[in-house]
């Protein structure tokens, strides 16, 4: 049974081991014992996943009982289970006209008009819910999954931080809310685009695009045009370098990065990465006395040390090499840089003739090693098994599932 539903505020209270029906104005008659009794058989079927037979129950309660709006909601969310949108929305309907406050009615109707893509009457209803039931997360969620379908990219983002800032950790609510805000970027691209298709903005944003892509060989062609055009910027060639080092055009890199820093002496990232791809190309002597400044003005760049000892290795500086290593297995970064430090350190202590260490840092790496490799293959497998497609849709909170009288 879900939080919602048993937050659920109804017009049945339990008495003294009876059930007592609140009046409506018009003082219309309580249901019968034997239409509570259903009511509860066809719950107790709902929450057994039969929705067939709880739609028979709740069937035969509102036939009894016209004016019993928790059965309608109930015959609205069997008629769902069963994907039988049209009747649930009938049966919705007529609980939010019996109820109108009945909490989670207005929600699952407008997801039941949703999935009939009838997003008008669906921004209608979720809107109803909001606006009596804010506190509700899943409701704001839904209203933004609806603003979305419908256009409304900024009201959806809002709606998103709304549900967000309810439930932090909710991982659909994050999904959509990302969703939304990437549609509302490439809204705003889009609008930019038109206004001046020469902008160096607009080659920024196709270059980011084709890095997010992976068409590197696109990024850096529209990395040099944004460059061409805008006043210069050490990030732009720092981005530009990073595209040439994923295609292996090491010089090409190297000369952004050394760009980079010209123009911005005081950009730590552009330095950062000028002395990895030194010491990748074999400069070790460069690399290092970039990467030690890079130390000194922010400790918290990840693969510093790494890098470092890999400098000190090329130099010959063995003891210190492995102090750096140490000190990256010791940072925890990944199980990838940690098994790159443990078969670096087995470099050293096979120079070294430490053999005991040099087996330990081996077991250490292979075991990483068929990690990595079991994650890789789990991915793949999972990728084969759905064609590598998304296959999150919006679904619908689990609940309510019953409405206690």
């Amino acid at each position: 049974m879900s939080r919602l539903l048993t937050k659920l505020i109804c017009c049945w209270g339990l008495t003294s081991g009876s059930f007592s029906w609140a009046q409506t104005p018009n003082h219309v008659a309580g249901p019968s014992a034997n239409a509570i009794a259903t009511f509860h058989k066809g719950t107790a079927a709902l929450e057994a996943n039969q929705p067939g037979e709880a739609v028979e129950d709740f069937q035969q309660v509102t036939h009894e009982s016209p004016q019993f709006a928790e059965a309608y909601f109930n015959l609205g969310l069997a008629y769902s289970r069963l994907a039988k949108n049209v009747e649930a929305v009938q049966a919705l309907e007529k609980s939010v006209q019996l109820k109108p406050s009945l909490r989670g009615a207005h929600l699952f109707l407008a997801i039941s008009e949703y999935r009939l893509s009838r997003f008008d009457p669906a921004g209608v209803a979720i809107r109803k819910e909001t606006s009596v039931h804010g506190g509700d997360a899943q409701a704001w969620m839904w209203q933004g999954i609806i603003d979305l379908a419908l256009g409304h990219l900024s009201d959806a983002v809002d709606d998103l931080n709304r549900a967000q800032s309810l439930d932090p950790k909710n991982v659909d609510i994050l999904y959509h809310r990302g969703h939304a805000a990437l549609a509302l970027s490439r809204q705003s691209y889009e609008a930019m685009y038109k206004q001046d298709p020469q902008s160096w903005h607009v080659h920024q944003v196709l270059a980011e695009a084709a890095v997010e892509s992976g068409d590197d060989a696109e990024a850096i062609e529209q990395y040099k045009q944004t460059i061409a055009l805008a006043p210069p910027q050490s990030g732009l060639y720092e981005a530009l370098g990073t595209a040439y080092w994923r295609t292996s055009k090491l010089p090409e890199a190297q000369e952004a990065y050394e760009q980079a820093v010209k123009v911005d002496p005081d950009d730590v990232i552009a330095e950062y990465k000028l002395g990895c791809l030194q010491v990748d190309r074999a400069d070790a002597a460069g690399g290092k006395a970039r990467l030690t400044r890079v130390l000194d003005a922010d400790p918290s760049l990840p693969m510093t040390r790494y890098y470092l000892g890999r400098a000190e290795l090329q130099l010959g500086n063995n003891e210190v090499a492995i102090a750096d290593f140490q000190r990256t297995i010791d940072e925890r970064l990944d199980d990838e840089t940690t098994k790159q430090a443990y078969f670096q350190l087995s470099r050293v202590y096979r120079r070294t003739h430490n053999l005991p260490e040099l087996e330990r840092a081996q077991a250490q790496f292979r075991l990483l090693d068929k990690q990595s490799r079991e994650v890789l293959q789990e991915k793949y497998d999972r990728q084969r098994l759905h064609a590598d497609r998304d296959t999150r849709i919006p679904s619908a909170p689990k609940g309510p599932e019953e409405v206690q009288p």
